[in-house]
Protein backbone atom coordinates (compact mmCIF):
# COMPACT_ATOMS: atom_id res chain seq x y z
CA UNK A 1 0.00 0.00 0.00
CA UNK A 2 0.95 3.48 -0.72
CA UNK A 3 1.16 4.49 2.82
CA UNK A 4 -0.87 7.05 4.40
CA UNK A 5 1.31 10.05 4.78
CA UNK A 6 0.54 11.51 8.36
CA UNK A 7 3.29 13.97 7.68
CA UNK A 8 1.39 15.18 4.47
CA UNK A 9 -1.78 15.18 6.28
CA UNK A 10 -0.75 17.18 9.24
CA UNK A 11 1.49 19.81 7.05
CA UNK A 12 -1.09 20.18 4.30
CA UNK A 13 -3.40 21.64 7.44
CA UNK A 14 -0.64 24.00 9.06
CA UNK A 15 1.39 25.66 6.25
CA UNK A 16 1.36 28.65 8.37
CA UNK A 17 3.86 31.75 9.06
CA UNK A 18 3.50 33.39 13.13
CA UNK A 19 5.95 36.29 14.30
CA UNK A 20 5.01 36.51 18.06
CA UNK A 21 7.42 39.95 18.33
CA UNK A 22 4.26 42.56 17.42
CA UNK A 23 4.12 45.73 18.47
CA UNK A 24 0.45 45.96 19.74
CA UNK A 25 -0.29 48.73 17.05
CA UNK A 26 0.91 46.87 14.32
CA UNK A 27 -0.92 43.07 14.52
CA UNK A 28 -2.80 41.27 12.18
CA UNK A 29 -4.66 39.15 14.59
CA UNK A 30 -4.73 38.52 18.33
CA UNK A 31 -4.70 34.83 19.54
CA UNK A 32 -5.74 34.16 22.81
CA UNK A 33 -4.68 37.63 23.77
CA UNK A 34 -0.98 36.76 21.96
CA UNK A 35 -0.34 39.36 18.77
CA UNK A 36 0.99 38.28 15.66
CA UNK A 37 2.38 40.52 13.78
CA UNK A 38 1.99 42.80 10.33
CA UNK A 39 4.91 41.58 8.73
CA UNK A 40 4.25 37.81 9.43
CA UNK A 41 0.90 38.24 7.94
CA UNK A 42 2.10 40.19 4.90
CA UNK A 43 5.16 37.87 4.08
CA UNK A 44 2.74 34.93 4.23
CA UNK A 45 0.48 36.53 1.99
CA UNK A 46 3.23 37.35 -0.41
CA UNK A 47 3.88 33.50 -0.58
CA UNK A 48 0.51 32.53 -0.80
CA UNK A 49 0.35 34.94 -3.84
CA UNK A 50 3.12 33.66 -5.16
CA UNK A 51 2.32 30.11 -5.18
CA UNK A 52 -1.15 30.96 -7.10
CA UNK A 53 0.17 32.84 -9.60
CA UNK A 54 2.44 29.75 -9.97
CA UNK A 55 -0.65 27.74 -10.44
CA UNK A 56 -2.04 29.96 -13.42
CA UNK A 57 -4.53 31.86 -10.84
CA UNK A 58 -4.99 35.39 -12.59
CA UNK A 59 -4.19 38.15 -9.72
CA UNK A 60 -4.60 40.86 -11.64
CA UNK A 61 -7.63 40.45 -13.52
CA UNK A 62 -11.55 41.19 -13.15
CA UNK A 63 -12.08 38.30 -10.39
CA UNK A 64 -8.62 39.67 -8.67
CA UNK A 65 -10.60 41.24 -5.84
CA UNK A 66 -12.65 38.55 -4.88
CA UNK A 67 -9.85 36.21 -5.54
CA UNK A 68 -7.48 38.30 -3.09
CA UNK A 69 -9.51 38.67 -0.33
CA UNK A 70 -10.43 34.59 -0.15
CA UNK A 71 -6.37 34.37 0.15
CA UNK A 72 -6.22 37.00 2.81
CA UNK A 73 -8.86 34.78 4.67
CA UNK A 74 -6.88 31.65 4.33
CA UNK A 75 -3.79 33.79 5.34
CA UNK A 76 -5.18 34.92 8.70
CA UNK A 77 -6.80 31.31 9.04
CA UNK A 78 -3.00 30.04 8.84
CA UNK A 79 -1.70 32.29 11.73
CA UNK A 80 -4.28 31.68 13.96
CA UNK A 81 -3.19 28.01 13.20
CA UNK A 82 0.29 28.72 13.99
CA UNK A 83 -0.37 30.43 17.09
CA UNK A 84 -2.93 27.64 18.44
CA UNK A 85 -0.28 25.18 18.17
CA UNK A 86 2.46 26.84 19.65
CA UNK A 87 0.91 28.42 22.39
CA UNK A 88 -0.97 24.54 22.91
CA UNK A 89 2.98 22.97 22.99
CA UNK A 90 3.84 25.85 25.56
CA UNK A 91 1.32 25.27 27.62
CA UNK A 92 1.32 21.46 27.94
CA UNK A 93 5.28 21.94 28.43
CA UNK A 94 5.68 19.14 25.72
CA UNK A 95 9.25 18.20 24.65
CA UNK A 96 10.17 19.39 21.06
CA UNK A 97 13.19 17.11 20.99
CA UNK A 98 11.03 14.07 21.06
CA UNK A 99 12.45 11.60 18.86
CA UNK A 100 9.54 10.31 16.97
CA UNK A 101 8.97 13.98 16.11
CA UNK A 102 12.70 14.10 14.80
CA UNK A 103 12.04 11.11 12.96
CA UNK A 104 8.62 12.23 11.28
CA UNK A 105 10.61 15.53 9.97
CA UNK A 106 13.08 13.75 8.45
CA UNK A 107 10.51 11.66 6.70
CA UNK A 108 8.57 14.75 5.37
CA UNK A 109 11.97 16.19 4.07
CA UNK A 110 12.54 12.89 2.25
CA UNK A 111 8.98 13.35 0.38
CA UNK A 112 9.61 16.96 -0.61
CA UNK A 113 9.61 16.27 -4.68
CA UNK A 114 12.68 17.77 -6.14
CA UNK A 115 13.36 20.42 -3.27
CA UNK A 116 15.59 21.49 -0.67
CA UNK A 117 14.13 21.65 2.56
CA UNK A 118 15.60 24.65 3.37
CA UNK A 119 14.23 25.97 0.09
CA UNK A 120 10.61 24.94 0.72
CA UNK A 121 10.57 26.72 4.22
CA UNK A 122 11.48 29.74 2.76
CA UNK A 123 9.02 29.40 -0.13
CA UNK A 124 6.01 28.79 2.27
CA UNK A 125 7.68 31.98 4.63
CA UNK A 126 7.68 28.95 7.25
CA UNK A 127 10.48 28.50 9.98
CA UNK A 128 12.17 25.55 11.21
CA UNK A 129 10.74 25.97 14.95
CA UNK A 130 7.44 26.12 13.46
CA UNK A 131 7.24 22.68 11.80
CA UNK A 132 8.43 21.06 15.08
CA UNK A 133 5.74 22.59 16.91
CA UNK A 134 3.43 21.03 14.25
CA UNK A 135 4.66 17.56 15.25
CA UNK A 136 5.02 17.67 18.59
CA UNK A 137 1.49 18.68 18.96
CA UNK A 138 0.45 15.69 16.98
CA UNK A 139 3.26 13.14 18.36
CA UNK A 140 1.66 13.84 21.93
CA UNK A 141 -1.70 14.13 21.13
CA UNK A 142 -1.74 10.33 19.58
CA UNK A 143 0.55 8.63 22.22
CA UNK A 144 -2.18 6.99 24.10
CA UNK A 145 -4.08 5.75 21.09
CA UNK A 146 -4.74 2.21 20.45
CA UNK A 147 -7.02 0.71 17.73
CA UNK A 148 -8.69 -2.58 18.15
CA UNK A 149 -9.12 -5.70 16.11
CA UNK A 150 -12.23 -4.48 14.46
CA UNK A 151 -11.16 -1.31 13.47
CA UNK A 152 -8.35 -2.44 11.74
CA UNK A 153 -10.75 -5.07 10.02
CA UNK A 154 -12.71 -2.64 9.34
CA UNK A 155 -10.02 0.02 7.43
CA UNK A 156 -9.00 -3.23 5.46
CA UNK A 157 -12.23 -3.39 4.18
CA UNK A 158 -12.87 0.27 3.01
CA UNK A 159 -9.25 0.42 1.70
CA UNK A 160 -8.04 -2.92 0.15
CA UNK A 161 -7.45 -1.74 -2.62
CA UNK A 162 -4.74 -0.06 -1.93
CA UNK A 163 -2.85 -3.33 -0.43
CA UNK A 164 -3.13 -5.25 -3.65
CA UNK A 165 -6.88 -5.57 -4.29
CA UNK A 166 -9.13 -3.82 -7.04
CA UNK A 167 -12.15 -2.39 -6.08
CA UNK A 168 -15.63 -2.87 -7.88
CA UNK A 169 -15.56 -1.55 -11.45
CA UNK A 170 -17.85 0.05 -14.17
CA UNK A 171 -16.96 1.07 -17.29
CA UNK A 172 -19.52 3.58 -18.99
CA UNK A 173 -20.82 5.95 -21.77
CA UNK A 174 -23.37 8.49 -21.04
CA UNK A 175 -25.28 11.10 -22.97
CA UNK A 176 -26.16 13.84 -21.00
CA UNK A 177 -29.10 16.53 -21.87
CA UNK A 178 -31.44 18.87 -20.10
CA UNK A 179 -34.55 17.22 -20.45
CA UNK A 180 -36.46 13.85 -19.48
CA UNK A 181 -38.33 14.20 -22.70
CA UNK A 182 -35.00 14.65 -24.64
CA UNK A 183 -33.80 12.14 -22.98
CA UNK A 184 -36.53 9.95 -23.42
CA UNK A 185 -36.63 10.82 -27.42
CA UNK A 186 -32.47 9.00 -27.06
CA UNK A 187 -33.16 6.05 -25.45
CA UNK A 188 -36.02 5.66 -28.14
CA UNK A 189 -33.32 6.17 -30.88
CA UNK A 190 -30.79 4.17 -29.17
CA UNK A 191 -33.18 1.06 -28.75
CA UNK A 192 -33.97 1.82 -32.64
CA UNK A 193 -30.36 1.03 -33.23
CA UNK A 194 -28.67 4.61 -32.65
CA UNK A 195 -25.13 4.46 -32.65
CA UNK A 196 -24.61 5.44 -28.92
CA UNK A 197 -20.89 7.44 -29.24
CA UNK A 198 -22.61 9.19 -32.41
CA UNK A 199 -25.32 10.50 -30.37
CA UNK A 200 -23.34 11.60 -27.80
CA UNK A 201 -21.05 13.30 -29.79
CA UNK A 202 -23.76 14.88 -31.38
CA UNK A 203 -26.06 16.02 -28.14
CA UNK A 204 -24.70 15.17 -25.20
CA UNK A 205 -23.57 18.56 -22.82
CA UNK A 206 -21.06 16.89 -20.93
CA UNK A 207 -17.70 18.54 -22.40
CA UNK A 208 -15.57 16.31 -20.98
CA UNK A 209 -16.76 13.32 -22.49
CA UNK A 210 -18.73 14.29 -25.66
CA UNK A 211 -16.21 14.54 -28.14
CA UNK A 212 -14.97 10.58 -27.49
CA UNK A 213 -18.73 9.42 -27.72
CA UNK A 214 -19.72 9.66 -23.57
CA UNK A 215 -16.80 7.39 -22.64
CA UNK A 216 -16.63 7.75 -18.88
CA UNK A 217 -13.55 5.26 -18.98
CA UNK A 218 -13.48 2.88 -15.72
CA UNK A 219 -14.86 3.79 -12.47
CA UNK A 220 -15.40 2.82 -8.81
CA UNK A 221 -18.26 3.68 -6.16
CA UNK A 222 -17.75 7.49 -5.10
CA UNK A 223 -16.60 8.72 -7.89
CA UNK A 224 -19.67 9.67 -9.47
CA UNK A 225 -22.93 11.53 -8.03
CA UNK A 226 -24.66 9.26 -5.99
CA UNK A 227 -27.95 8.74 -8.10
CA UNK A 228 -25.81 8.44 -11.48
CA UNK A 229 -23.32 5.69 -9.55
CA UNK A 230 -26.29 3.52 -8.32
CA UNK A 231 -28.07 3.30 -11.65
CA UNK A 232 -24.49 2.59 -13.56
CA UNK A 233 -23.34 -0.16 -10.95
CA UNK A 234 -27.00 -1.96 -11.13
CA UNK A 235 -27.82 -1.66 -15.13
CA UNK A 236 -26.69 -5.00 -16.82
CA UNK A 237 -24.25 -4.66 -19.68
CA UNK A 238 -24.76 -3.42 -23.26
CA UNK A 239 -28.52 -2.92 -21.96
CA UNK A 240 -30.32 0.41 -23.09
CA UNK A 241 -32.16 1.68 -20.16
CA UNK A 242 -35.72 2.58 -20.23
CA UNK A 243 -35.43 5.90 -18.75
CA UNK A 244 -32.86 8.66 -18.18
CA UNK A 245 -30.78 9.34 -14.51
CA UNK A 246 -31.65 12.47 -13.08
CA UNK A 247 -29.28 14.24 -11.15
CA UNK A 248 -28.28 18.17 -10.63
CA UNK A 249 -26.55 18.42 -14.36
CA UNK A 250 -29.26 16.93 -16.01
CA UNK A 251 -30.99 13.87 -17.06
CA UNK A 252 -28.34 11.15 -18.07
CA UNK A 253 -28.70 7.94 -20.68
CA UNK A 254 -26.33 5.27 -19.24
CA UNK A 255 -24.53 2.42 -21.48
CA UNK A 256 -22.47 -0.12 -19.48
CA UNK A 257 -19.88 -1.65 -21.42
CA UNK A 258 -17.58 -3.36 -19.17
CA UNK A 259 -17.98 -4.54 -15.55
CA UNK A 260 -15.00 -5.84 -13.00
CA UNK A 261 -16.10 -7.46 -9.51
CA UNK A 262 -14.22 -6.29 -6.45
CA UNK A 263 -10.82 -8.71 -5.35
CA UNK A 264 -9.85 -8.55 -2.10
CA UNK A 265 -6.02 -9.62 -0.99
CA UNK A 266 -5.54 -12.09 1.80
CA UNK A 267 -6.16 -9.81 4.83
CA UNK A 268 -3.96 -12.37 7.05
CA UNK A 269 -0.82 -11.40 4.54
CA UNK A 270 -1.33 -7.68 4.74
CA UNK A 271 -2.38 -7.09 8.21
CA UNK A 272 0.80 -5.71 9.94
CA UNK A 273 0.68 -2.97 7.17
CA UNK A 274 -3.19 -2.61 7.48
CA UNK A 275 -2.79 -2.09 11.62
CA UNK A 276 -0.16 0.16 11.32
CA UNK A 277 -2.20 2.54 8.78
CA UNK A 278 -4.96 1.95 10.99
CA UNK A 279 -3.36 3.63 13.96
CA UNK A 280 -2.04 6.48 12.17
CA UNK A 281 -5.48 7.40 10.66
CA UNK A 282 -6.74 7.28 14.53
CA UNK A 283 -3.72 9.28 15.87
CA UNK A 284 -4.37 11.66 12.57
CA UNK A 285 -8.03 12.01 13.67
CA UNK A 286 -7.52 12.79 16.98
CA UNK A 287 -5.31 15.43 16.28
CA UNK A 288 -8.23 16.93 13.75
CA UNK A 289 -10.73 16.99 16.89
CA UNK A 290 -7.96 18.19 19.23
CA UNK A 291 -7.17 21.14 17.28
CA UNK A 292 -10.99 21.72 16.18
CA UNK A 293 -11.38 22.23 19.88
CA UNK A 294 -8.64 24.70 20.43
CA UNK A 295 -9.91 26.55 17.99
CA UNK A 296 -13.53 26.72 18.71
CA UNK A 297 -12.37 27.81 22.46
CA UNK A 298 -9.86 30.30 20.62
CA UNK A 299 -10.87 33.78 21.50
CA UNK A 300 -9.66 35.67 18.19
CA UNK A 301 -9.46 39.41 17.27
CA UNK A 302 -8.38 40.90 14.08
CA UNK A 303 -7.19 43.62 12.72
CA UNK A 304 -9.96 46.13 11.93
CA UNK A 305 -8.62 46.67 8.58
CA UNK A 306 -8.04 42.45 8.07
CA UNK A 307 -11.13 41.22 9.97
CA UNK A 308 -12.61 38.74 7.19
CA UNK A 309 -16.15 39.16 6.53
CA UNK A 310 -17.86 36.26 7.49
CA UNK A 311 -16.01 36.72 11.26
CA UNK A 312 -18.13 37.14 14.37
Amino acid sequence: MKKLSIAILVLTMVLVMFNGCAKKEDYAVKVNGHLVSRTAFENKLEAAKNYYTKQGIDLKGEQSETILATIKGEVLDQLVTIALIEQAVEENEWATDDPEVTEMIEDYKKQLPEQDYDAWLKEQAMTHDEVVNYYTLFVNVGKDVTVSDKEIKDFFDANYPYYGGQAEQVKARHILVSSEQEASDIIKELKSGADFAELAKDKSLDPGSKENGGDLGYFTRGQMMPEFEEAAFKQAKNQIPDKAVKTSYGYHVILVEDYKEAIKPDFEKVKDSVQQDTLEYAKFQKFQTYFNDLWEKAEIEYAPDLKPIDAA
